[in-house]
């Protein structure tokens, strides 16, 4: 039972992109929340078989060293782990439509929903649709589990519930230019707050998540004080712990670029 304030828990996918990451841990920081890191995500985020996986595990990992950092780690105890496989237990075949059966309790998907239940979060978030049928999933949740239906959710449908529309939409719209706002003293026109919001649409659009892109567009044509709005989102970017340690992955990126390009120029050539 979830007995600890936990809030939703987000597949690899949400937390490995930018731009979804920085709108999940926006929203949760408003909310006075940490960002949840499940364990088989955490897994995957520092797995070190990744493309550039020596620069983004060794960030992931840095960062659990901060005490302040805006995530929480939770660790599965042996209670944990035997309800986890009861849970997996459960799933159907189409749960996972491309998985046999018996691949369901190994699946790193699976897994993931079957912790963020056993943990007692709000809800999973996920941007996989493909390989997971949400659905399917929920019914199960829902008759054989005695969940309430609906605890799988797409990153759009969770950001349309937590801001279905005026105030809770121009906040949205905050915590999008947020993402983008320069910090400090930094002169923000409204024509560069613009253009950088269209890089931020087109991300979402890349990450499945079209229909927060769609609504962060309209409503920035509708808003009436966009002034106001570009001010908040710089002030939100300013006092933001989250996006602070997202510019501090931004600097050791740029610390490891110089050594990664010394690595591979030391590679003997193929012939």
């Amino acid at each position: 039972m979830n007995d600890e304030g936990l809030g939703p828990g987000f597949d690899t996918l949400t937390l490995i992109r930018p731009t979804p990451r920085k709108l999940a841990c926006l929203w949760m920081e408003q909310a006075g929340l940490p960002t949840l890191l499940l364990p088989t995500v955490w897994e995957q985020l520092t797995r070190t078989r990744r493309k550039n996986a020596s620069v983004n595990t060794a960030y992931w990992r840095r960062l659990r060293s901060h005490n302040d950092a805006p995530f929480r780690w939770i660790e599965l105890n042996d209670d944990h782990q035997e309800a986890v496989e009861d849970v997996l237990a459960h799933f159907t075949e189409p749960c996972f439509p491309k998985l046999a059966a018996d691949q369901v309790p190994d699946d790193p998907d699976a897994n993931i929903v079957a912790e963020a239940l056993v943990l007692g979060t709000d809800v999973l978030v996920t941007q996989d649709i493909n390989s997971i049928n949400h659905d399917e999933i929920n019914f199960v949740i829902e008759k054989r589990l005695g969940r309430n239906t609906g605890f799988v959710i797409t990153l759009d449908r969770a950001l349309s519930q937590a801001f279905p529309g005026g105030d809770c939409a121009n906040h949205l719209l905050t915590l999008a230019l947020a993402a983008i706002a320069p910090t400090g003293q930094a002169e923000w026109t409204v024509e560069d707050a613009h253009q950088g919001l269209g890089k931020i649409l087109d991300a979402l659009v890349g990450a499945n998540v079209g229909d927060t892109a769609a609504r962060l567009g309209i409503r920035w044509d509708q808003c009436r004080d966009l002034d106001q709005v570009l001010l908040d989102a710089q002030t939100m970017a300013h006092n933001s712990r989250a996006l602070e340690f997202e510019r501090l992955r931004a600097k050791w990126q740029r610390q490891a670029a110089p050594q990664r390009s010394k690595s591979t120029a030391a590679r003997p050539h193929a012939r």
